[in-house]
């Protein structure tokens, strides 16, 4: 009799102990699927995030994207502004070449019927004298728009050696050059331009003057020196004197070179 109830006790606690594991199961179970559920809830939550925050940089991007083509159009207007000064002043300069030996020709067959007086009084009217830099540098200036281009050469080193270190110094050797490249004199021009180079390297005037270099090396057919110029520009230069240079490098690649 002691032993069947032993049994029975022995059942019974056996039922609970599997009821009980059962119990711990399912409890395991539901906590499992609550925390896939919160894991499910959390990826959703940090992808509609990381979708919004990807939304906002496309907006940023396409921003961007306008306001560098409006940079990019505006420089170009500028390049062009810049190219087109530069073509009006060399064509003025190259025309002026031709009328300045004429009218040079003119003056000295009319100046054998002047008389002393007339002479001294031109020459006074001619002559650049005054105590200002500046108003020196306009008055050497003034005779390149007159299209007296050796008188200007002569006034610019005149002015250069007046003042060597002045304001103006570097801007009178460039137009030198200037004069002598829109005449077809390449060689005194690339003289005037790498003494500007070589005398002035912080001048304003420095990355045109190696551009003008550059171009007088592709005149030259001298290719090789032309990309190294343009390259020492890209490298040292920014704005629209390296997209200058750029361009330069494309035109001779194109031409095959």
């Amino acid at each position: 009799m002691k032993a069947k109830w032993l049994s029975v006790a022995t059942f019974v606690a056996t039922t609970f102990t599997v009821v009980e594991v059962c119990a711990q199961s399912q409890l395991s179970i539901e906590q499992r699927v609550r925390q896939l559920e919160n894991q499910t809830d959390t990826r959703n939550k940090l992808q509609s995030e990381m979708n919004m925050q990807l939304i906002e940089l496309q907006k940023e991007v396409k921003e961007l994207r306008g306001t560098i083509e409006e940079h990019d159009y505006k420089l170009q207007q500028i390049q062009e502004r810049q190219r087109d000064l530069y073509r009006d002043i060399e064509n003025r300069l190259s025309q002026g070449a031709v009328t300045s030996s004429q009218s040079t020709q003119n003056q000295s067959s009319s100046s054998t019927h002047r008389n002393p007086q007339q002479t001294a009084n031109s020459q006074t009217a001619t002559s650049v004298s005054s105590g200002n830099e500046r108003s020196e540098f306009e008055a050497a200036f003034k005779l390149v728009r007159s299209k007296e281009y050796a008188k200007a050469v002569k006034s610019f080193e005149s002015f250069i050696k007046k003042y060597p270190s002045g304001n103006y110094a570097d801007n009178a050797r460039f137009w030198i050059g200037q004069v002598y490249f829109a005449q077809g004199k390449l060689e005194p021009a690339e003289k005037q331009f790498n003494l500007l180079k070589t005398d002035y390297p912080q001048s304003s005037k420095l990355s045109s003057a190696m551009l003008k270099l550059a171009e007088i090396k592709v005149r030259q057919n001298k290719w090789k020196a032309a990309k190294a110029i343009y390259n020492e520009v890209l490298t040292n230069f920014t704005g629209a004197q390296q997209q200058l240079a750029r361009k330069g490098l494309q035109d001779i690649k194109q031409s095959g070179h």
